[in-house]
């Protein structure tokens, strides 16, 4: 058994991957986490955002070295779908290390989906993903595209990844008799359909 603070991350964890962060009260996650003190959770973490900001530490740091790790590669090369990758590949990855993961996974998709103000605390860690760098280079490789139809474009994909991936996590939380496609055919399939969104022809205005 972990630490309070751990057993309250946990209990948290679960519970706002299963109903959405704002739908929990901070007395729901200490009864989950079987803790005596009805006031641990103040006394180690002291608000709900606090508590979201250590749930995204423990996971963060695996996201950003995996993708820093794809950015390098593909700063070797002059592809997109490398730069593709490093957008891709490092959430997908991570499904597949715990539960803990992926509900992190879960929680990141709620917060893409933009239904919540994130405090400046939260959007530092979030920005420690190095997310916004692979999208940079990704532009740098896609065809010219208006800067607002391409802000437009990446906000859609952006939530259409963390959607089909978190979708994916509970998926593997939970297997049901739904097909799931393995790793690499999964990203390779949400990779061609976030190329084929980013790339697709530019309306007539």
């Amino acid at each position: 058994m972990g630490s309070t603070s751990d057993q309250l991350l946990d209990a948290a964890a679960r519970l706002f991957a299963e109903r959405g962060i704002d739908n929990v009260s901070l007395a729901e996650i200490v009864r989950a986490s079987e803790q005596k003190n009805a006031s641990a959770l103040h006394y180690h973490f002291g608000s709900r955002d606090e508590v979201l900001l250590a749930i995204l530490a423990r996971t963060v740091p695996l996201i950003a070295q995996r993708r820093h790790e794809l950015l390098l590669h593909a700063a070797d090369r002059a592809d997109v779908e490398s730069a593709l990758d490093a957008i891709v590949r490092p959430i997908t990855e991570v499904a597949g290390i715990s539960w803990r993961e992926r509900a992190y996974l879960v929680i990141g998709s709620e917060l893409a989906a933009g239904q919540r103000t994130l405090t400046p605390e939260i959007e530092a860690v979030l920005a420690e993903t190095e997310g916004h760098e692979a999208w940079a280079l990704m532009r740098e490789r896609c065809p010219k595209t208006p800067d607002d139809l391409w802000a437009a474009r990446q906000e859609i994909c952006i939530t259409m990844i963390a959607r089909a991936v978190a979708e994916r996590a509970l998926v593997l939380e939970e297997p049901t008799h739904q097909p799931v496609l393995d790793d690499d055919r999964f990203m390779a399939n949400l990779s061609a359909m976030v190329l084929g969104a980013m790339t697709a022809p530019i309306p007539k205005s």
